[in-house]
């Protein structure tokens, strides 16, 4: 799927000034999209451990994830599953803590910074979303996902001039009519924030 599909899924159930997820985590790890069939003993066990957590035995799912990255620490996929149920649980010191993890061995790898930067923007660490999705544009200066979210951030951080560069970069690299019309929307919101604290300090 292209990226822009990608940012168009999310932004159709956007309304302004809200933050809907539209990078729609798979029901599958992240990078283990194979088919059951073909899966590798680790990928299987990752997916029934991640079936466990969201079904009726999570502790049996924790424990399967926690036995994973103690056999391989090098484990991104089980890290990242355990910081998202983390998450979940509102253990936040925990979360991050594994997260930073996943960023520590996937440095290069966008869709982690992505992922794990829209996770920080759930907990309200907004300062790392933002690293996280600078680091995606490092990677990518186009990548509509990076830009978005980073944009998201940004407005958050109450810095609504570079939310607003970051927009219309979106809006350059982006060929997609239904997405223009609603990051236009954003555009538009912050055009009227920026109108309005350049007349409070005249």
């Amino acid at each position: 799927m292209p990226k822009q599909r990608l940012l168009l899924t999310g932004l159709v159930f956007l309304s302004i000034g809200l933050l809907v997820l539209f990078l729609v985590l798979p029901k599958q790890p992240p990078s283990k999209q194979a088919d059951l069939a073909t899966m590798d003993p680790d990928s299987l066990k990752l997916q029934q451990a991640v079936e466990l957590v969201n079904g009726s035995n999570p502790m049996a799912g924790i424990t399967m994830l926690r036995e994973m990255v103690a056999e391989d620490s090098t484990n991104i996929d089980a890290h990242y599953y355990l910081g998202l149920f983390s998450v979940k649980s509102g253990q936040l010191d925990k979360a991050i803590d594994r997260f930073e993890k996943v960023l520590a061995l996937s440095p290069n790898d966008i869709k982690y910074q992505i992922e794990v930067g829209y996770q920080f923007m759930v907990m309200d660490t907004v300062a790392l979303a933002l690293q996280c999705f600078e680091r995606g544009l490092v990677l990518d200066s186009t990548d509509n996902n990076s830009l978005f979210f980073s944009a998201q951030a940004l407005v958050r951080l109450n810095r609504p001039a570079e939310a607003k560069q970051r927009y219309e970069s979106l809006l350059r690299h982006n060929n997609d009519t239904i997405v223009a019309q609603k990051v236009q929307e954003f555009i538009d919101t912050l055009n009227i924030q920026l109108t309005q604290q350049h007349n409070a300090l005249r």
